[in-house]
C-alpha cells in the first residue's frame, strides 16, 4: 500500500494536479468509424464490474464529477482495446485487470498514477464490438490520434508519434 501512495505523493510533488490536454477540433471531427458507436458508462468501482460486458471493444478512462455543480463535463485520459488478441480477453476482464492494479499497486506507472489519482471521480466508458471483421488495433490508433489522451505513449499514427513523443 505504501508504494502506492508514494507514487502519487511524488508525482503530484512533481507536477501538482496538472495533466496536458491537446484538443485539435479539426482531429475530432475527421475520426471515422465505420461501426456505430453506442458509448456506455459505469463508475470504475468494484460493484460496477458485473455492468460490463463480457465482449471484446474498446474502452476509455474517463475523470468527471459526478455529481456536480457544474455542466456536465469530463476529460478522456486513456483509450484502449480488448479483444484484438484473445478470445477470452473481454471488457469485464479488462475491467478486473485494472481493479487488480488499483488494489495490487501493479501495472504500468501511468495507469497506477490514473487509477489511484482519480479513484473517486474516474468512469470506464466502453463499446463492445463483438464482430470479429472490426479491426479493433485500427480503431484504436484512430480514436488515440484524434483525441491524444494524456496518459496514451504509444499507438499514435506513425506520421504523428514522432511529434508527440517529443511535445509531450
Amino acid at each position: 500500500m505504501a508504494g502506492k501512495l508514494d507514487l502519487v505523493r511524488s508525482t503530484k510533488k512533481l507536477k501538482g494536479e496538472f495533466a496536458a490536454f491537446h484538443m485539435d477540433i479539426g482531429r475530432w471531427r475527421r475520426f471515422k468509424s465505420r461501426h456505430k458507436l453506442q458509448w456506455q458508462k459505469v463508475r470504475f468501482q468494484k460493484g460496477s464490474q458485473a455492468l460490463v460486458p463480457t465482449e471484446r471493444g474498446i474502452y476509455v478512462f474517463t475523470v468527471e464529477l459526478d455529481p456536480s455543480k457544474l455542466p456536465i463535463h469530463g476529460y478522456m485520459m486513456y483509450v484502449g482495446i480488448t479483444g484484438h488478441e484473445s478470445k477470452n480477453a473481454n471488457l469485464r476482464k479488462r475491467f478486473g485487470q485494472y481493479l487488480g492494479h488499483q488494489r495490487n499497486d501493479t501495472g504500468r506507472a501511468r495507469i497506477r498514477f490514473l487509477l489511484e489519482n482519480w479513484r473517486n471521480d474516474l468512469f470506464f466508458n466502453f463499446v463492445p464490438l463483438p464482430q470479429a471483421n472490426v479491426d479493433l488495433e485500427m480503431m484504436e490508433t484512430a480514436f488515440i490520434s484524434a483525441v491524444i489522451p494524456p496518459v496514451n505513449r504509444t499507438d499514435f499514427d506513425a506520421d504523428l508519434a514522432p511529434t508527440i513523443i517529443a511535445a509531450f
